[in-house]
């Protein structure tokens, strides 16, 4: 059974992560760490984790090896996974374009006539 990403609890964490989110954010006090499943483009769900600091009212999420994504005026760790899956939606409900895997290669539009 495929569970929809939006259905994926918010799960709080212990620790802080080192690597792949800023050190500002990492450094605060109330620095709170969350992960829920995404699954990409078809493939299987991988853990995405937020970094939520409410002083700083700022959060940074990353999914695998990618570079976080960081999020200004954000109340809640489940506000920064409600705008981090509208980003990785591309705000209109569907994935945003990425090339093949294996070969990183976009397509190229080619005009006739020009």
């Amino acid at each position: 059974m495929t569970t929809r990403n939006e259905d994926s609890p918010l799960m709080a964490e212990r620790s802080v992560p080192v690597s792949g989110f800023s050190r500002e954010l990492r450094g605060e006090e109330d620095v709170e760490r969350f992960w829920f499943s995404w699954a990409s483009r078809g493939e299987p769900s991988m853990p995405v984790h937020i970094v939520f600091s409410a002083s700083l009212r700022a959060a940074e999420v990353k999914m695998g090896d990618m570079k976080a994504v960081r999020f200004s005026e954000v109340a809640s760790a489940e506000e920064a996974r409600e705008r981090w899956i509208a980003w990785r939606q591309g705000g209109r409900g569907r994935p945003l374009f990425v090339g093949p895997r294996r070969t990183g290669r976009h397509p190229v539009v080619r005009l006739s006539g020009l």
